[in-house]
């Protein structure tokens, strides 16, 4: 596919073949203003689009629902961060029990190793 010039920025660029000529943006950056852009027009051309929105749709719907912007900050209510004291801790804690429970595992193969006739003497008793 041939070449085209970014309408934004003006570099040359192989647009996506899904997309084909009607590609008008290199980047995401420019697909940015291009966004923009396009918002801005559709604002110029449709003056009154929001113009009764929060009155016709927004309040009739908070006054059915009072609690619900309360509810929804007690939800998304942010954790504090650790401190870096807390943070050490909590990898120490971490490493600890990742040992402890290969221990665990490492006896666990060790019992089956003693408990396991090796192949050597099980050869030998039935040699004799």
């Amino acid at each position: 596919m041939a070449e085209k010039r970014c309408h934004y920025c003006g570099r040359l660029f192989v647009p996506d073949p899904r997309v084909g000529n009607r590609q008008k943006a290199c980047s995401v950056a420019c697909q940015k203003l291009r966004k923009k852009e396009n918002n801005r027009l559709y604002r110029e051309r449709n003056p009154g689009c929001w113009k009764n929105h929060y009155e016709d749709y927004v309040k009739p719907w908070r006054q059915k629902h009072p609690d619900y912007q309360r509810q929804w900050r007690q939800k998304r209510r942010v954790q504090p961060k650790p401190s870096p004291g807390e943070i050490q801790a909590e990898k120490l804690r971490r490493a600890i029990e990742l040992t402890e429970r290969t221990q665990v595992y490492l006896r666990e193969i060790q019992a089956e190793i003693i408990l396991k006739p090796s192949f050597r003497a099980s050869s030998m008793f039935q040699a004799s």
